[in-house]
């Protein structure tokens, strides 16, 4: 892993995920508890920040009027559409207040699951020189798991960070971590992240 060629991404790092009155927090903080995620995330930030590497940030956001009829939709978008969450704007939709970010840091707002869908993140990794992406953030096995499995797809080197990642059940979790994580990353703890920058 190069220096000057790795990017920590960052994926949904926002108030509604991350911050106690989050729409989404009560959902996922028995996984974000079971390992310090915020901690773990924190810990990933200060080491890329005094190491000068890139940090980028993919917010997902949602126009107002985007979604409908929350009872309409399925799948993943259903429970996000009826909670309100990530409302492009919102103090929700913001990169979360409880990590420590640097006006160094990069953020690509996206408008889908995987980041890079409709953003320029593919541009601007290989306009820096990125080979390796460093990947942490939520939803483990719904927006980190399809960055992840097209950053692999677009050759880059990836690692997941599996304890600074959440979901909405540890058994989901546990799941993607043990079977999704291997086939497209590097899956590593961010102790260990840390020690290899």
């Amino acid at each position: 892993m190069k220096r000057n060629a790795t990017a920590l991404i960052l994926i949904d790092p926002q108030n509604d995920f991350l911050s106690e009155d989050g729409k989404l927090y009560e959902a996922v903080k028995p996984v974000l508890d079971k390992t310090n995620v915020i901690e773990k995330l924190n810990g990933l930030l200060d080491k890329f920040h005094e190491n000068d590497m890139m940090v980028i940030h993919t917010p997902i956001t949602i126009e107002p009027d985007q979604m409908g009829n929350p009872d309409d939709l399925y799948g993943v978008m259903k429970p996000v559409a009826q909670s309100g969450g990530f409302i492009r704007g919102s103090k929700g939709a913001q990169v979360a207040d409880v990590l420590n970010t640097d006006e160094s840091d990069l953020i690509i707002e996206k408008h889908h699951i995987c980041a890079f869908e409709g953003t320029d993140l593919d541009k601007v990794l290989r306009e820096n020189g990125i080979e390796t992406v460093v990947l942490a953030g939520l939803l483990t096995d719904v927006c980190v798991e399809a960055t992840m499995r097209i950053a692999y797809d677009r050759g880059y080197e990836v690692y997941t960070v599996t304890d600074a990642t959440a979901t909405l059940d540890e058994a989901k979790q546990n799941m993607t971590v043990e079977y999704s994580y291997p086939l497209f990353s590097k899956p590593v703890l961010a102790e260990n992240i840390q020690s290899i920058i």
